[in-house]
């Protein structure tokens, strides 16, 4: 006499077999993706990169082109990114099926501090860049800020925040105007008393106020003579006052 099968058995053997059935066409779903040619990542394009190459980018990301684009952790890439600190802000972009946009936006050197030794290569809002025991680009040196210690990547720490500002303000006019490389030194020991040597010129700026009117009437007097000291601190009442050199 043969043996009795309850239903519910049947039933229950039937949606084991249709679950086990639509997982495994999942599994081989997901497999073909993974490994399928089409979605291997034939271009990465690097735009707003200078400091870095293209090459030294995408090995900051740590991927690969022929890679697939769906290892690509998108998040976590652009922090590994932003994590140095010529990198301000990081943006990835997946362009489907096969290509990876990145941009970057990067802190610029604006001048070096000089510090025991070494140089603070300094962004427009004081942070540390890196240091270096030398400088190869033509920019700025600055003088005057009080600090005793600092961190790559951070803002100098100073105990005269007044005089930073200053500097600050001059990165904003020196970049506005493109005069990065004409400024030898700053000195913003007195932030109310400022002052930048353009060349053998020695320009007495005052404080931070009416500086963009200060700079242009700068710019000028640097295009006239090449040596002397120059007075702008009451450039507010229309006086500049210029003396050579004896």
């Amino acid at each position: 006499m043969g043996r009795i099968i309850p239903i519910n058995n049947v039933q229950r053997q039937s949606k084991f077999t249709k679950i086990l059935i639509i997982v495994i066409l999942i599994v081989v779903f997901f497999l073909l993706f993974f490994t399928s040619p089409l979605f291997s990542v034939q271009k990465i394009v690097v735009r707003g990169n200078d400091h870095y190459s293209e090459e030294q980018i995408i090995e900051k990301i740590n991927f690969n082109l022929n890679q697939n684009i769906f290892l690509l952790q998108k998040q976590k890439a652009e922090k590994l990114l932003c994590q140095d600190p010529y990198i301000e802000s990081a943006s990835i972009e997946i362009q489907w099926p096969n290509q990876i946009n990145i941009l970057i936006d990067e802190r610029k050197v604006v001048g070096y501090v000089p510090y025991v030794g070494t140089y603070l290569y300094i962004d427009k809002d004081g942070r540390v860049l890196e240091t270096s025991s030398a400088y190869t680009e033509n920019l700025p040196i600055v003088h005057g800020l009080e600090f005793d210690h600092f961190e790559i990547g951070q803002v100098i720490p100073v105990k005269n925040k007044s005089s930073l500002n200053v500097v600050a303000v001059m990165a904003q006019m020196m970049l506005k105007y493109n005069l990065l490389e004409d400024i030898i030194k700053i000195d913003v020991s007195d932030p109310s008393d400022t002052h930048i040597y353009v060349k053998k010129l020695d320009v007495s700026m005052g404080n931070v106020e009416e500086f963009d009117k200060k700079i242009q009437w700068m710019i000028q007097i640097m295009n006239v003579y090449d040596m002397g000291k120059v007075d702008l601190k009451n450039i507010d009442k229309g006086r500049a006052v210029f003396s050579p050199l004896t």
